[in-house]
Order: C-alpha cells, then sequence, then structure tokens
C-alpha cells in the first residue's frame, strides 16, 4: 500500500520569532517545516520552530534529519542550536545549502553556530553532521531505507535579496513545494508555474497583505493572493501560506483568512502544530 507523507508546520514567521499572546493562535516561531515521507524525515528551513521537533529514529534504529536551507537569513537558520538530533551521537544530520561569495555552507552556518556565538562548531556536536552544497537547477535524491524509495529534490532560483533555494519534493507522482522568501514578477512566473505544475501542495510566502505589499518593492516577499493565482494556474491541491510578517496578530491574519476561504477551496493558512496528510 503507498505510505503517506505527513507534513508538520513547526514555525511561520518571518525576520524573527514573535511570542506574545496576539500572535501565538498562528504560531510565533520562525520558518520550519517537517516531512515525514516514510523513508526520510525532510526539514525545509530551520528557523526557531525547529526546535519543536521530536525526531524519532527511523525504522530499523537510525535517526537520520535531511534539512534543506533556502538560504541563510537569519530567520532560516536560528533554530540550528536548538535541533535535538544535533545532541544525540546516534543521529545523522545533513545540511543541504549553496556556497556563496567563495564561502562554503559550512562556513557561513558557522558564522552563527560557533564560537563565539555559541560555543560549538556543527562539527563538535555529538551528532555526525554532514554538509552537501547546492544550487538553483539542481535535481538530486535522499537516502531511502530498504522497501522504500528515497525522494528526490529540485530546486529553483528565488527572487529575494541575497536570493534564495526553492525546492520540491517528489515521490512518484506525489509533489510537495516549498517556495518561501521569494517575490513574483512577470519574468518569474512562468518558472515558478512549472516548477510548481501538479502539486500536491506549495508552502507559499505569504509575507504582506497586498496593500502593503505594493509598498515593498525588492524585499523579496509576496501575498497570499498571489500564491493563490499560482495554485490555480498550477494546478496545486493545497497552496498553504506562512512565513507571515512578525508585526501580523491573529485578529489580522484570521481577516485575511476569511477573505482567503471566500475564494473556495484549495488556500490554507499555516498554524503552529498542524499536519497536513498526503
Amino acid at each position: 500500500m503507498k505510505h503517506r507523507w505527513n507534513v508538520t508546520i513547526l514555525g511561520v514567521r518571518g525576520s524573527i520569532p514573535m511570542p506574545d499572546a496576539d500572535f501565538l493562535g498562528y504560531g510565533g516561531h520562525t520558518s520550519c517545516v517537517a516531512v515525514d515521507c516514510g523513508a526520510e524525515l525532510v526539514v525545509l528551513d530551520a528557523g526557531s520552530g525547529l526546535s519543536r521537533l521530536r525526531p524519532s529514529p527511523r525504522p530499523g534504529g537510525q535517526m537520520r534529519l535531511d534539512i534543506l536551507l533556502s538560504h541563510m537569513h537569519l530567520d532560516h537558520i536560528m533554530g540550528l542550536p536548538g535541533c535535538r538530533a544535533l545532541y544525540d551521537p546516534d543521529a545523522e544530520v545533513h545540511l543541504y545549502g549553496e556556497a556563496r561569495e567563495g564561502r562554503s555552507l559550512c562556513a557561513q552556518l558557522e558564522t552563527l553556530v560557533g564560537p563565539p556565538y555559541w560555543p560549538l562548531k556543527l562539527a563538535e556536536f555529538p551528532a555526525r553532521v554532514e554538509f552537501h552544497e547546492v544550487g538553483p537547477g539542481d535535481t538530486f535524491r535522499l537516502a531511502g531505507r530498504a522497501g522504500l524509495p528515497g525522494v528526490t529534490v529540485h530546486t529553483l532560483r528565488g527572487n529575494h535579496p541575497n536570493q534564495s533555494l526553492l525546492y520540491r519534493l517528489e515521490e512518484g507522482s506525489r509533489r510537495v513545494i516549498y517556495a518561501l522568501d521569494c517575490e513574483t514578477g512577470a519574468a518569474l512566473r512562468p518558472a515558478l508555474e512549472d516548477f510548481a505544475r501538479d502539486g500536491d501542495l506549495l508552502i507559499w510566502d505569504a509575507t504582506f497583505t497586498e496593500e502593503e505589499l505594493a509598498g515593498r518593492p525588492g524585499w523579496g516577499h509576496s501575498s497570499w493572493q498571489q500564491g493563490a493565482v499560482l495554485g490555480r494556474a498550477a494546478g496545486v491541491r493545497l497552496t498553504l501560506m506562512t512565513h507571515y510578517s512578525w508585526q501580523y496578530p491573529d485578529s489580522l491574519l484570521e481577516a485575511q483568512e476569511r477573505l482567503a476561504a471566500a475564494q473556495g477551496a484549495g488556500i490554507c493558512f499555516a498554524r503552529e502544530g498542524m499536519e497536513i496528510q498526503l
């Protein structure tokens, strides 16, 4: 029987965590999504929400995380010191991301996770840590386990200051697209539609309302309305809005979600702890 994928939302904010009471209905942690694919546990970005993840060993006894990093902005990597698997000597943590301007992925991450800002370098954690440098247009496969194929990952360049990577996870006909920190436009829209084509789930950058987005050209973000249009054009089954502005309280997001609901099925606003089965 075909195994299910389980997607868990661990963090929904952009820029900085927001733990105030008026923000906790949707969640205050920065971006992090876990996708249990059966063969792998894939983590999309390492925002502060990563501290919520309590991974268990895969069948066969191995604990392994594959963490795909969209870019090096602080809100997408600040959760690494709180990654529980890093403190387990029996665990493997595989980190994927871009080398930039002559600096390796490891060197970039150890700007944050290493002295003087953290006592340990990533290579000094008890877990086995491996670094995998990827770039836009790459295709690679994650290691599966006996009886289950590995997930194939595709990448696309996002439109964001300092650049970003978008990811698509595939296994057979199943597709999850992760498209945060990306500003849409006429030049990029055809590539985004192709990248998201026939997806089961599109995880979308819904940082700003349409009104506020109009005053933020070049900031590298989008709105839920743009995600809804993209999802429909690409034939996506469900478009999940996330990466909300850290300044948007629950009341504002609830109002936006009501507007989205009026457009019909196929749109959902992420909340921390939400699970989606595919």
